[in-house]
């Protein structure tokens, strides 16, 4: 890990909060930004498990947030300081046919984290919280996939400044449809917080989010998409309830076959209680 000087105690308080499931940006004790705001066109686009052999899958996603904002209480935008958050999510998935046309992933994501404190000086980086377990999908007919990250644990492993120091339990449902060049994926997520290791900690309400990405191929090569998301949390002891809306607009680049890069960007459009999203998103993704 590498640590730098911090101006003030909560830094590396506030640094753990930014490791919601898949490594969402927050900027309070209580409350993050969309928690899967980094998935691109295609993200759930899993192929007939009917017979299917193994493979595996290598995803590097990225995620840089510049946080100078925050809704308050009104839905108006205020000033909050100068952070910036990368966060880097290197995914392995190993995929079979568990049951007569039920497919399996088994998941392992790492978390890499810098965050820095423009303002004021101080930051702190290293390895995040880890998160593994299950995802299970059917294909119900040619158009659709569905299916859901259920049991999904993420483990207090990482490193001191970073790690969250509670166990929490990721579930969601997910989808992907293909009519012809238009593309329609999606999911319904939410992180069960366990209890904290520390004796006064804060204790958020549970973060929920919807995620949608649109595409429309132009190209063998290019397929632009645009997303609508909304991550929200209820108000739970001295916190407030929490919201934001977020729009996203990229394109999504089939190299090969095997592999493909996707980027875009994410704005945020109306909320309150949270840091307003302004980040840019990296995926790369490579099928072995």
């Amino acid at each position: 890990m590498n640590a730098i000087s911090t101006k003030g105690n909560n830094f590396g308080k506030f640094a753990a909060k930014a490791l919601m499931v898949g490594c969402a940006l927050g900027a309070t004790a209580a409350h993050a930004q969309v928690q899967r705001g980094f998935i691109g066109a295609h993200e759930y686009a899993l192929p007939d498990p009917a017979g299917m052999k193994p493979w595996n899958v290598f995803v590097e996603y990225s995620t840089f947030q510049k946080t100078k904002k925050v809704w308050n209480g009104s839905g108006d935008r205020t000033d909050a300081g100068d952070v910036e958050t990368l966060v880097s999510l290197s995914k392995f998935v190993h995929f079979w046919e568990i049951a007569p046309d039920v497919g399996i992933a088994m998941e392992l994501i790492v978390p890499k984290v810098s965050v820095n404190d423009r303002e004021n000086g101080g930051g702190v980086s290293g390895i995040g919280d880890a998160l593994v377990g299950p995802a299970f999908w059917i294909r119900p007919n040619a158009n659709w996939t569905l299916g859901t990250d259920f049991g999904f644990l993420q483990v207090p492993i990482g490193d001191r400044d970073l790690r969250a120091t509670r166990w929490n339990f990721v579930a969601s449902v997910f989808w992907d449809a293909q009519y012809d060049k238009f593309n329609w994926t999606g999911n319904v997520a939410a992180t069960f917080l366990g209890p904290t290791e520390d004796d006064g900690a804060p204790d958020p309400a549970n973060p929920y989010a919807f995620t949608n990405r649109f595409g429309y191929r132009v190209s063998e090569l290019v397929e632009p998409y645009v997303g609508i998301d909304y991550a929200w949390q209820n108000s739970k002891d001295d916190a407030p309830s929490a919201h934001e809306w977020v729009g996203t607009i990229g394109a999504m680049f089939h190299l090969a076959p095997t592999y493909h890069l996707s980027v875009h960007y994410q704005g945020g459009i109306e909320g309150e209680n949270m840091p307003v999203s302004r980040n840019l998103n990296l995926r790369f993704a490579y099928v072995f």
